[in-house]
């Protein structure tokens, strides 16, 4: 339970009532004192006298200290946890931890510096406290995250908490106005209710828990929440044994590219490739990237990962054109660390001349939400020298707000690669269509053509033919597989000169 007053306490409420300016009340009573004892001149000396001893001894400055000593007491995120579950624990109540992190704000502080930065996580600190009780806490770090910590209640069920993590979002969502520009924030919530675990847990797995679903909800996108349960705890260990795996997987060539074709809408002949990356596990078989890829950042190994998957689609494509296929591009992604190397316009072009491959057919997909950093300057000069190369730039995920026109504008993009949440089920529905057919207009203003992904129905694809879309790719024309079944496919497909929707290719188990 906790402790109302403590020994340490106690002194330090006896040191600041002795120490502060509150002591100087007392100066008429002495000065009476004086008075009645010895006259007026004892008086004199007593009202000019006191004030500079007090001064000379330090009681002004003992009153700044015990404020700084007050400062120095703020509560402490580990102090309060503990003490939260040990409550809970005694009382039957239920406490709450959640943990969330605000990315954008890293990009705040690259943009306008640390003392801005530190402005708009205590303007954020200050909007969640006004979600919650007084009895709660929240806690700033230095970076992006947030700790809010509930203090044990009765009525802390799950649909409350999903609540409570709803009107926190819309205040750490609230747009910051930055030197006269809105800067639009997204927010990504891990909860841990202390109801999922037992009466020994400790503040430590307490908080990592909620850390832990925080960045399971970081994967899953921006603007969502995670509930930390055993299942989700079992996905992180899983994580956890695959960063442990990455590092042979990469030296034994476990992880592979697999190639999707891009279609054009208005022929139905490939007019490129789009390498993903595959890890052909020994024991759960083949992993998409979304399942590793944040094994392979926390592990360090994600700039040698894109660098072997960039080998395999070259030489991929210089196989295929040996074979005499007319696949056009291929398309691979760039992450952020990659793009921040200032060797990489080098590398590429070292490598494009030893495979014999023209840099007009390499595409390079940039994730919509990394082209709001090119402000950096490094990712800016990056990406303008791969331009500069002859190397094309998709624009990916293109449609969800995360970009915007003016950023597209100032960059040397050459498609806009559409999100196929806004392409999958457009012909079935009025809105979507609607959707569909504003963000294609942009791209025919801004003169930067299309590439729908997601294309999984007939009806979808002729929607993307009326409307003018000029790719396509999606598992109605082949699913992504590795460049064996992939020469397979083109060669099935050439033979039987279907301009459409040609034989699909086979699943690797």
């Amino acid at each position: 339970m906790r402790r109302l007053l403590d020994l340490p306490d106690l002194r330090q409420k006896f040191a600041k009532g002795l120490t502060g300016p509150q002591m100087l009340a007392f100066l008429p009573a002495l000065c009476l004192s004086a008075y009645w004892i010895g006259g007026e001149v004892p008086l004199v000396l007593c009202a000019l006298a006191t004030p500079l001893v007090y001064a000379v001894f330090g009681g002004f400055c003992g009153w700044s200290s015990a404020e700084q000593a007050d400062a120095a007491r703020a509560p402490d995120v580990n102090r309060v946890a503990q003490e939260f579950l040990e409550i809970a624990q005694h009382t039957g109540q239920t406490t709450a931890c959640f943990k969330i992190t605000i990315p954008e704000l890293d990009q705040i502080a690259h943009r306008f510096g640390a003392n801005i930065a530190g402005e708009s996580r205590d303007l954020i600190a200050a909007r969640l406290r006004t979600s919650l009780r007084a009895s709660d806490y929240v806690f700033r770090s230095e970076g992006t995250q947030f700790t809010v910590l509930i203090s044990p209640g009765f009525r802390l069920r799950l649909d409350n908490l999903i609540d409570l993590g709803k009107r926190l979002r819309e205040a750490a969502e609230t747009s910051l106005v930055l030197d006269g520009t809105t800067h639009t924030l997204t927010a990504c919530i891990g909860i841990a209710s202390s109801l999922n675990f037992g009466r020994n847990v400790t503040a430590n797995v307490w908080l990592q828990s909620a850390t832990d679903a925080m960045d399971e909800a970081v994967m899953a996108g921006a603007s969502t929440t995670r509930l930390w349960s055993d299942r989700l705890a079992r996905r992180n260990r899983s994580r956890h044994t695959l960063r442990q795996d990455i590092e042979t997987a990469l030296d034994e060539g476990a992880i592979q590219a697999y190639f999707q074709p891009q279609i054009s809408v208005r022929t139905g002949e490939v007019s490129g490739m789009e390498a993903f990356a595959r890890w052909l596990h020994p024991t759960r078989g083949v992993l998409p990237a979304a399942e590793f890829l944040p094994a392979a950042t926390d592990s360090r190994q994600i700039v040698r990962l894109g660098r072997s998957i960039f080998l395999q689609a070259v030489t991929a494509l210089h196989h295929w054109d040996e074979s005499g296929f007319n696949v056009g591009t291929v398309s691979v992604n760039l992450s952020e660390e990659e793009l921040r190397d200032p060797e990489l316009p080098g590398r590429i072009a070292s490598d494009l001349d030893r495979c014999g491959i023209p840099a007009h057919r390499l595409v390079f997909d940039i994730p919509e939400t990394l082209m709001n950093k090119a402000a950096d300057d490094m990712i800016r000069r990056n990406l303008v020298s791969l331009a500069g190369l002859g190397c094309g730039l998709d624009l990916e995920g293109f449609g969800l707000g995360g970009c915007s026109i003016t950023v597209v504008q100032q960059l040397p993009v050459t498609r806009l690669k559409l999100d196929k949440s806004l392409v999958h089920g457009a012909a079935a529905s009025e809105d979507r269509t609607r959707a569909l057919h504003a963000v294609l207009a942009i791209s025919e203003r801004l003169d930067l053509p299309a590439v729908a992904a997601g294309v999984e129905t007939i009806e979808d694809d002729s929607l993307l033919r009326d409307l003018g879309c000029a790719h396509a790719q999606g598992f109605l024309y082949a699913p992504p597989s590795s460049a064996a079944d992939t020469k397979i496919w083109l060669e099935s497909r050439q033979a039987l000169k279907i301009p459409r929707t040609g034989a699909k290719i086979r699943h690797i188990r």
